[in-house]
């Protein structure tokens, strides 16, 4: 009998164990879209970005890790630049979109592959942990390449993007703004919401040894991935996008960091044009670029050249 009960525990605990390799491993790892330079213009065609030249490659090292982006220079600066960054699964043309509003005002823009997708390296993808550190990164070239103080170079993200530039705030707090489209809470709510949704509640059972499994893989601490935590005493001017009908990523996500940011720097719009997922700045892009407009006088009043006027 009691050979019996201990094969039973073993196969269980075997079980558990190899169930939660399997959710760790969709937590780190994600199908990328590859980077090439057809795809690139035929992205700069579809969203409408005129007036644009062939980006100026580039690269930053983060700890042996390679991640790759491309600096499109504008033709008519007005003395502004943008970071965007994308989301899970794509490459740095999803961010594109986002840019397009401040490129049509004169700013220069850099994308890049956050790492583990399009050129970048192969990496764990830990959804800020130390994609926070390369953003950072990219932002300093920029800064670096464009000669713009942080006050006129901001950052906008989308989905993924959006919550590893929140995080970005932990490591520097003077950047002109950020605009976050669609961020999570935190790792450990987001992948509780997708796996209720993709699997079944009975997930949650296996996701204290999926987050431990995770961090033992990553070297990394899935409870310090919390976007909500790092808005927390910020300055930096913050403007949270969120559809309504976001089924994936809920608006209770924004709300929440809304909750803990500060109220007289950080605005929250929650839109109910009938978007998904990330896709407000499709849906009503001219609505869009009056959000950010708004935003942008109220808060970061400085921001560019019509700011020094």
């Amino acid at each position: 009998m009691r050979k019996i009960v201990a094969i039973a525990v073993t196969l269980l605990l075997l079980g558990y164990a190899g169930i939660s390799w399997y959710f760790s491993g969709l937590i780190l790892f994600a199908g990328s879209e590859p980077y090439t330079a057809a795809a690139a213009t035929a992205e700069v065609a579809e969203v409408g970005l005129t007036g644009i030249g062939e980006p100026e490659l580039l690269t930053v090292v983060n700890d042996g890790v390679t991640v790759a982006g491309s600096y499109y220079e504008n033709p008519a600066p007005a003395g502004c630049a943008v970071l965007a960054l994308h989301g899970r699964g794509g490459n740095r043309l999803g961010s594109f979109w986002f840019a397009k509003p401040f490129w049509e005002q004169g700013c220069h823009f850099l994308a890049f592959d956050s790492r583990g997708f399009g050129s970048s390296d192969p990496a764990d993808q830990t959804y800020g942990f130390y994609e926070k550190e390369d953003a950072v990164l990219m932002y300093q070239w920029l800064l670096d390449r464009t000669g713009l103080p942080p006050e006129d170079v901001g950052l906008i993200g989308v989905s993924y993007g959006a919550a590893v530039s929140l995080q970005a705030l932990s490591l520097r707090d003077d950047m002109a703004f950020v605009v976050a489209d669609s961020p999570y809470q935190s790792l450990t709510q987001i992948v509780t919401d997708q796996g209720d949704i993709q699997f079944g509640s009975w997930t949650r059972m296996f996701l204290p040894g999926a987050f431990w499994l995770t961090e033992q893989r990553a070297d990394m601490n899935v409870a310090a991935v919390a976007p909500l935590e790092t808005v927390r005493g910020a300055q930096t001017p913050i403007l949270l996008i969120h559809a309504r009908e976001d089924a994936y990523t809920l608006a209770s996500h924004s709300e929440a960091i809304y909750a803990n940011s500060n109220p007289a720097t950080t605005e929250l719009v929650i839109t109910d044009w009938g978007a998904a997922h990330g896709r407000s700045v499709l849906v009503d892009y001219e609505g869009y670029t009056t959000l950010l407009a708004d935003f942008i006088q109220a808060q970061a009043p400085d921001f560019g050249a019509q700011g020094k006027e």
